[in-house]
């Protein structure tokens, strides 16, 4: 049971301490000059407790500009103390010579260690232990005051603590830390101060000591001013070494060993504290405060990192490029064993290059360390990181696949988002993204877009294989990371894919052969039909659904059309290919034999370096075997209009060229009548060819006109055939137009007194319906001439018929009817009828007529004309909505006027 305490104080050599004991009794005797302690219990103890040991001190990074008092913020530690464990029987005078000579007997009273409890460094908590098994701790101190030699002065009383088997300069001893506070002294930043030493590293020190074992002290001391201290360990990924005299602290370096997560570069942590004197600039006075000085640095100890490359990582090497990155002046982390250099706001950029074969990149990026003793960052530490994942790099060609350099492995990056993969019991590099420039689509669709990085990762089936040569590499390894993923439309700019096709899809990835595609229309799938409609929708060829035209039954299945960038040393070429695509029937295509699609546009290097084969190569989209049939099916056909091919040709500093080879045109039906025709201008189509280039498209045809022809009273002219093809460059499908004769120019037909004459116009445009325009006219002239009179009569009449590609119909016909006589040259007198319907089939079928009447009188000296029109009337459908009905009043109105006009007539004739 633990006796009284008492205070010892001896002001020569400057003793203050608090004595205790227990298993002890306290004896007087009337001879003795003072009470003696007996140790009568079977574990007699003395504690002595030591005014407090160790001063906290903030450290300054810079010297003091200031005329004022230089002063940090400091904080007191606890009360020391040390047990003795005295042997039975000992007597102690109860006096502080007594006291102190009874502690200093080796034989008789050793330190307990287990029991005693020092801090010293502030905020530690340390037990004095021998590291000799069996050695007993001692304190070697004076009993009495020493005077120092020739000063007058007294030394300072010194409890010095060493083993048993001790030298002169080591003291043998371990100190084992068995608590720590941190939060008892608040980091204040006040003027130019930093946070004090160990500052959060405390508890590492800690529990670094109780699994790898207690730091070495060659000497500790304890006086009633503080304490000395000259302690250290090296444990596996953590050192510590303190100094400390009279309470303050001289050095307190600590370092972490540790990697730069995500790369995984070996370095070291240094957090060192020095005690510097540092000036103190005063107008009046020069001086120096001995102040604390920090200094935080990254070392790095392994900065080549080789043999890296994993599927989800294509670099061999990663080197950060310095060995040695100075953190003083940054934010100081919370945890010392995990932490983003420089903080979340304001971190530290590490310059790094990663090599790829025979390709480099450099960037500086934040990188995290983490303490050896952790697997990896704690996702918090992460998620501050993230934000600063990417880092921008100039446009480099990087393989990023690495397995044979395809040319969809290939791809111009322009940034790279980084993370770490587990790796065994670590972690190893690893691409959570990049941007990409295509530069294939860059090249072939400027000014759409295509020149900005679009973000991308690895494909699902590449994340988790280990990191070794061999490796599955799906068909498509890159995929893009927005839900829509990437358009590729070729549709308003048909001349950078062929004319003739028109590619518009949403690629979702990138293939190894084929460049961007639609993963579902590859080789292989469930449905490749429903795919490809889906996939395809709004894509083109030869006007028609590109998806609807493609033949997917063979046992071959169609490839996508491939897209894709070469890289040849500093020289780079684009191809875009699409062979031997079979077709199928749609609509109005209608193939008698088999038809496909060769598409090659781009450019390639030349394969040998000779000046014929410098020029790049001719850009050409060939569609095959080309048939198209009206009405389409299932309508009896009428009409097949046929081409060998239809070659769409770029060269460079050349007109586009659009080419027809063979092509051919046969009746059926009602129309084998014109069989005959038919055969004349196949024979005649072989020359006449004719090539319009606008900024809007190539159109290309023939016109062949038959010479006049009269037999006897037979005569036709004006007989013309039109084949022509236009291939547009906007969103608009390719056009086919087949005609004898135009509106304009009409066929003429003239039998003795009776002539006539027409057109016919067929025009197909994609999957829509065909475009059906027909006119006939018809009539008879008479003459006669007598001398002293002449007379003429005529009957005209005619008939348009238009079939629109929406399907609406428009029919319009006339007649003329009419005559004139002429007597003696000098009264002429003519009326004509004149009677126009017009048929609408838009919604509401309708048949709208007008009559108009013209009689003409021409005497010598007076001329008169009289025109009567029944105004629109109409005849199938009711009221034209178009049409207002006039007014009683109106009406009689005007058949006033007409009367009027009638009767002029009557009475210039009559006079």
């Amino acid at each position: 049971m633990a006796g009284p305490t008492f205070l010892i104080v001896r002001g020569e050599d400057f003793v203050v301490l608090a004595v205790e004991w227990a298993g002890c009794e306290v004896r007087t005797d009337a001879h003795a000059a003072a009470p003696r302690l007996v140790a009568t219990g079977t574990d007699p103890t003395v504690t002595l407790t030591f005014p407090p040991q160790a001063i906290l001190e903030q450290a300054t990074p810079a010297e003091f500009h200031t005329t004022a008092a230089v002063h940090s913020h400091s904080w007191l530690s606890e009360p020391s103390r040390l047990v003795f464990r005295v042997a039975t029987g000992t007597v102690i005078e109860l006096t502080a010579q007594g006291i102190l000579d009874a502690l200093a007997r080796p034989g008789q009273a050793h330190i307990d260690g287990q029991a005693s409890g020092i801090e010293l460094p502030w905020g530690l908590t340390v037990l004095p232990l021998a590291r000799t098994t069996g050695a007993q701790v001692l304190s070697d101190h004076r009993t009495r005051p020493v005077p120092v030699a020739g000063s007058g002065a007294v030394g300072l009383w010194t409890a010095r603590l060493r083993a048993g088997d001790a030298g002169a300069t080591d003291a043998l001893l371990a100190i084992r830390p068995t608590s720590f506070r941190d939060t008892d002294a608040p980091p204040s930043t006040d003027g130019p101060f930093q946070k004090p030493p160990l500052r959060g590293q405390r508890q590492a020190i800690v529990t670094s000591s109780a699994q790898d074992g207690p730091p070495d002290a060659t000497r500790l001391e304890l006086t009633a001013l503080g304490g000395t201290l000259s302690a250290g360990a090296q444990w596996p990924s953590l050192t510590w070494t303190h100094e400390a005299t009279v309470g303050r602290d001289q050095r307190a370096d600590v370092t972490v060993s540790g990697k730069l997560w995500p790369f995984g570069f070996s370095c070291v942590y240094q957090d060192f504290t020095r005690r510097e004197f540092l000036p103190r600039y005063d107008p009046a006075a020069a001086g120096c405060v001995a102040a604390l000085r920090r200094q935080r640095t990254l070392v790095i100890s392994r900065p080549l990192l080789t043999g890296t490359r994993a599927p989800t990582f294509p670099f061999d090497e990663v080197e950060l490029l310095g060995c040695e990155f100075s953190l003083t002046g940054t934010t100081e982390p919370t945890d010392f064993l995990e932490f983003l250099p420089g903080g979340p706001s304001s971190p530290v950029r590490f310059p790094v290059r990663c090599r790829a074969g025979g390709t480099t990149v450099q960037f500086t990026i934040p990188l995290v360390f983490v303490s050896d003793t952790r697997p990896g960052p704690s996702q918090a530490v992460v998620d501050s990181w993230r934000p600063f994942a990417k880092a921008p790099v100039p446009g480099v060609a990087l393989d990023l696949v690495g397995a044979g350099g395809r040319p969809g492995d290939v791809q111009e990056v322009r940034s790279l988002t980084f993370t770490a993969a587990a790796h065994g019991t670590g972690y190893r590099p690893d691409l959570a993204g990049f941007d990409v420039v295509l530069s294939a689509l860059r090249t072939l669709l400027p000014g759409s877009g295509h020149e900005q990085p679009q973000p991308m990762t690895y494909a699902a089936a590449l994340r988790g294989q280990p990191a070794a040569a061999a490796v599955s590499v799906p068909r498509v390894p890159l995929v893009f990371a927005a839900p829509d993923g990437l358009l590729v439309d070729f549709t308003r700019n048909a001349d950078r894919s062929g004319g003739l096709v028109a590619p518009r899809f949403k690629a979702d990835g990138i293939s190894r052969e084929l460049g961007p595609v639609v993963t579902d229309t590859l080789p292989g799938g469930t449905d490749l039909a429903a795919a490809l409609e889906r996939a395809f929708k709004g894509a083109t060829l030869f006007g028609f659904p590109l998806a609807a035209l493609i033949d997917t039954s063979g046992s071959t299945k169609p490839n996508p059309p491939k897209i894709v960038q070469r890289w040849t040393g500093l020289e780079t070429s684009t191809e875009m290919e699409w062979q031997a695509l079979p077709l199928k029937a749609y609509n109005a295509f209608q193939p008698a034999t088999a038809a496909r699609l060769d598409l090659s546009v781009g450019s390639r290097p030349p394969a040998r370096a000779l000046p014929e084969a410098a020029a790049p190569p001719a850009q050409t989209c060939v569609l095959r075997n080309v048939a198209l049939a009206l009405p389409p099916p299932p309508a009896a056909r009428l009409l097949t209009l046929s081409f060998g091919s239809v070659t769409f040709d770029q060269r460079p500093g050349r007109p586009t060229q659009l080419a027809l080879d063979a092509p051919k045109i046969a009746f059926s039906g009602p129309l084998k009548l014109l069989q005959e025709l038919q055969r004349k201008l196949e024979a005649l189509l072989g020359a006449g060819l004719t090539c319009r280039v606008s900024p809007t498209g190539v159109t290309v045809g023939y016109e062949i006109t038959l010479p006049k022809t009269a037999a006897g009273m037979f005569v036709m002219q004006n007989v013309a055939a039109r084949l022509a093809v236009t291939v547009p460059y906007a969103e608009k499908p390719v056009t086919v137009t087949l005609g004898f004769a135009s509106r304009e120019h009409p066929f003429a037909l003239s039998v003795t007194g009776f002539s006539g004459g027409g057109y016919a116009s067929v025009e197909i445009a994609g999957a829509g319906e065909p475009t059906v325009e027909i006119s006939m006219e018809f009539g008879a002239m008479v003459a006669v001439d007598f001398v002293v009179a002449r007379a003429e009569v005529h009957a005209l009449g005619g008939v348009r018929f238009v079939r629109r590609a929406d399907g609406a119909l428009e029919l319009e016909a006339f007649i003329r009817i009419g005559g004139s006589v002429r007597l003696l040259g000098l009264v002429t007198v003519s009326v004509e009828l004149r009677v126009a319907l017009l048929f609408h089939d838009d919604g509401r079928p309708s048949l709208v007529g007008r009559a108009t009447l013209v009689i003409e009188l021409d005497l010598t000296l007076y001329s008169q004309s009289v025109t009567v029109d029944s105004g629109t009337f109409e005849l199938v459908g009711g009221i034209d909505p178009g049409h207002t009905a006039l007014a009683p009043e109106a009406a009689e109105a005007r058949s006033a006027a007409a009367f009027e006009a009638w009767e002029q007539y009557r009475k210039a004739f009559a006079s």
